[in-house]
């Protein structure tokens, strides 16, 4: 064989050979991502999407129990951790879930507050949803003390009526006994009536303000019908009202809300300061704009609240002297209906006192211009219209 044809042959025994081994190579690759996936199965996609929109905390675990997908939930959330995961309990109670496909739950630990639920997926994986009940846990601790509450103050009232009116039939035949029982009679139901009255306006404080539930209110013209409606009350007690207008302030200041119950949480602060006032005291109503809000502030020559009292003053049937209260026919819910009614329409209320000089509560509205009040009366109009049966458009829009 001549030289030149070793050397071609010898190029092609070496071409095949590197071809040889590139198959060898690229088959052997392909053997082990066939076999790494027949190991671990991909993730169903239907699952990933779902628990992808999810916005609770989601995490995937596959055979071995380690996780190999969490939702963005899970990754912007720090309650749970590698640790947790590999806590013993928890592996133990999810391999009895991987093997016999029963969801667990793992409620809270003493002092914790996140629930953990184990779910079988494809008989490969598993899915960890958890739940932080903290604020589930405050919402029933207030639940639990609001009805505590309510049962203590129903049964004072509930229980003097029937001790009244078992003395009243006893005494039927002394007219004198009968007529001082009746008087305490009226006083007590008329507490009870309260007390029913403010927890359904508490009730309706902390739901939430829908916007078809909002229409314009006049704060002005609010606080001079409550004013007015004082008047006797204070009177009986000594106490002179005085309502304090700026005349350069605009007559129309309106804000979005519920009249009713903005009237209430003006009538709540007025009958507390006319309340807690001394006979030949007065109580002071005014009304200023700052920053394209109203703020209308209450305020009384009272015995005023101690520094320890004002962070709770605004709590549900707190009360800074029972007796006191009590005997005045404060339900002790006034202030607290205030405030959630304050907050429901965007705004706040705020507390200053001082004792042996008098408290100022001051009431902050956001205002509205003049040009959505007049879109909103004309909105009001064309209800009304349809109401009536009536073409809901007005006459220059029928005319055009």
């Amino acid at each position: 064989m001549t030289p030149t044809l070793l050397v071609l042959a010898s190029v092609g025994l070496g071409l095949a050979a590197g071809a040889l081994g590139t198959a060898v190579v690229f088959g052997t690759r392909s053997l082990g991502r066939k076999r790494a996936a027949s190991m671990r199965p991909e993730l169903p996609p239907a699952a990933i999407e779902l628990l992808h929109a999810l916005d609770r905390f989601a995490v995937i675990l596959d055979a071995s129990l380690s996780p190999v997908y969490a939702n963005p939930a899970a990754r912007d959330d720090s309650r749970i951790t590698g640790e947790q995961l590999n806590d013993a309990e928890f592996l133990k109670r999810a391999r009895q879930v991987m093997s016999t496909g029963a969801t667990d739950v793992i409620d809270p630990a003493e002092g914790d507050t996140i629930r953990l639920q184990i779910v079988r997926l494809q008989r490969r994986f598993l899915v960890v949803f958890a739940d932080d009940l903290g604020e589930e846990q405050r919402v029933n601790a207030m639940r639990r003390d609001f009805i505590a509450n309510v049962s203590h103050e129903l049964k004072t009232p509930i229980a003097a009526i029937s001790l009244l009116s078992e003395a009243v039939l006893e005494a039927a035949d002394e007219p004198e006994i009968v007529r001082s029982f009746a008087k305490k009679l009226h006083k007590e139901s008329r507490r009870l009536g309260d007390l029913s009255r403010d927890i359904i306006q508490l009730s309706e404080a902390q739901t939430s303000l829908q916007p078809e539930d909002r229409e314009s209110v006049a704060l002005r013209a609010v606080v001079r019908t409550e004013v007015e409606a004082h008047q006797e009350f204070a009177a009986q007690q000594g106490i002179t009202i005085v309502l304090d207008e700026d005349p350069t302030l605009p007559e129309n200041l309106t804000t979005l809300g519920r009249p009713s119950s903005l009237g209430t949480v003006i009538a709540n602060l007025l009958t507390n300061a006319i309340r807690h006032s001394p006979e030949g005291a007065s109580v002071g109503i005014g009304i200023d704009v700052e920053d394209n809000n109203c703020r209308i502030t209450v305020k009384d020559q009272g015995e005023g609240i101690a520094a320890e009292h004002l962070p709770r003053i605004f709590e549900r049937f707190y009360r800074v002297d029972n007796a006191r209260s009590r005997d005045g026919g404060g339900t002790g819910l006034g202030l607290s209906i205030a405030r959630h009614t304050m907050r429901a329409h965007g705004g706040d209320i705020t507390v200053w006192s001082q004792q042996g000089v008098g408290s100022s509560f001051t009431l902050t509205f956001p205002l509205i211009e003049d040009e959505l009040s007049e879109k909103e009366r004309r909105r009001k109009k064309r209800s009304a219209r349809k109401k009536r049966g009536e073409d809901p458009r007005t006459k220059k829009e029928v005319t055009s």
